[in-house]
Formats: structure tokens, C-alpha cells, sequence
């Protein structure tokens, strides 16, 4: 049935939502495929994530104006196919248990930085004619446009000695600030991505490693920046490749 990895499948697998012949083509799929296995440990460690961030709010009333809001309405209903389902109710649970959740946040908005960088890797590293906004040519330029978009003071590591070469930078946009991303590439045409954006009142954190799919990214928050590394290595790598980056970003001068 699942001949590669599906990721509502994988989701409601995770949910204990699949049964019968549905269930056991996962179990086939997982059997044979590493990279269904590592996108489903992913989508594990997430909802842990998520149980221990909200579940105490679970607890808490309803307010009163979602109440007064829903009075007079009547609800329609509709079966959905099972895969819009699945991502209908991670939306929908994220909107319930963001309301007053402020409090809980702190290991959430560190995942949501690895996934933020995660996916502005996957939407632009594959860019062919467009990779970057700013060229290396005009490194000065990045560096000042970013540094005043973001909010802060930032700086462009030189990654030459590990085999990559600044193509360059470009602009992207948070729920509520502005962040950036510099864009690198290897002899073999491989590329790595720097996601930088201003920390906004999380604490400060230590290297940290996320894995989806064909990619690893590295994530940390020091002082006014929050960055995260992402590219296709082994943990060893990056973990080498990002203490650099930080000594360089944290260097005075």
C-alpha cells in the first residue's frame, strides 16, 4: 500500500490511528525503510514534546469569550479524508493550546527553531537560479541588511577551511520579526544553510541536533541570536562544523 514514506500515515501511525491493513503497510514500510523510521521518531519526540508543554492547559476552562463566540453556532461535519484529518487536528490542537500556554513554551520554541530552519533549507536549497537574494559578492551589503532586519549585530562565518563557499544571504520573515538565512556550498555542490534570527526573551541554550528526513539541523540561542545550521552530514560533522560557527559568531570583534 505505502511503497515510500507518507508522512499522514506516519503521523496517525504515531496517533495509534491506523488499524488493519493500513496498520501493518506501515509496519512493512517501517521494516524496510530508515528513513520512514527516522521521520517517525521525529514525529515522536514532537508529540512528547508537545503532551509535556500543554498537557497541564488541557485542565483549564475554556475562556469565556471562545464561549460566548461559539454560542448560536451549529456545527457541520464532515468525513475527511484521513490524511487532511490527521492535519487538521495538529492544526486545530495547536490553536486550543496556545491560549494561555506562554508559560510553557520554552522547549517548543526551541523545536520550532530547528523546523523553521528546517524549512527554509528544503524551499530554497534546491534552487537552481535563485538560491540567494544577496551574492557573496556583496558581502558587506548582506551583512549590514541582515544585521539591521534582524535586529541585531550579525556576523557571516567563513567556512572555507571546511569546504564550503558563501553564496550568499537572503531575507525571511518569523510570525512576528524578521530573520535570515546564508546559504553555502561544497566542491560536490552540496549546500548548508545558516537560519539566524533575534532571540526574543527565550534562555540562552546550548548546541542542540534535530533530524528529519535527508537533513540534520543544529540549533542554539546566545544572547541576542537564536541560529540553527542545517545540511545533510553526519551528527559528528555538524557538531564540528557548528562549534566553529558559534566560536566565530561569538567572537569579539
Amino acid at each position: 500500500m505505502f511503497e515510500t514514506v507518507e508522512n499522514w500515515a506516519l503521523h496517525a501511525f504515531a496517533d495509534g490511528e491506523l488499524e488493519g491493513e493500513e496498520k501493518q503497510a506501515v509496519e512493512a514500510l517501517l521494516a524496510r525503510d530508515e528513513a520512514a523510521r527516522k521521520a517517525l521518531a521525529a514525529y515522536t519526540q514532537q508529540k512528547q514534546q508537545l503532551h509535556r508543554a500543554y498537557d497541564s492547559i488541557l485542565d483549564e476552562p475554556v475562556p469565556s469569550a471562545i464561549l460566548a463566540a461559539a454560542k448560536g453556532h451549529r456545527l457541520q461535519y464532515r468525513r475527511w479524508p484521513l490524511g487532511l484529518v490527521a492535519g487538521l487536528a495538529l492544526l486545530g490542537l495547536g490553536t486550543v493550546l496556545g491560549l494561555g500556554a506562554a508559560q510553557h513554551l520554552e522547549g517548543v520554541q526551541q523545536a520550532s527553531l530547528a523546523n523553521r530552519a528546517a524549512v527554509a533549507y528544503q524551499t530554497f536549497a534546491p534552487e537552481v537560479r535563485h538560491p540567494v537574494e544577496v551574492a557573496s559578492d556583496d558581502q558587506d551589503h548582506l551583512k549590514a541588511w541582515l544585521s539591521k532586519r534582524i535586529g541585531t549585530e550579525i556576523k557571516i562565518p567563513d567556512l572555507q577551511d571546511a569546504g564550503y563557499t558563501l553564496l550568499g544571504g537572503r531575507l525571511l520573515a518569523e510570525a512576528d520579526h524578521p530573520a535570515g538565512q546564508l546559504m553555502y556550498e561544497d566542491a560536490n555542490k552540496k549546500r548548508l544553510t545558516i537560519y539566524l534570527t533575534q532571540n526574543t526573551g527565550a534562555k540562552e541554550q546550548s548546541l542542540a541536533l534535530a533530524d528529519s528526513p535527508g537533513l540534520v539541523t543544529c540549533y542554539w540561542r546566545d544572547g541576542a541570536l537564536a541560529m540553527a545550521i542545517s545540511a545533510d552530514m553526519p551528527h559528528d560533522a555538524m557538531m564540528t562544523l557548528a562549534k566553529d560557527i558559534y566560536e566565530q559568531m561569538d567572537a569579539k570583534g
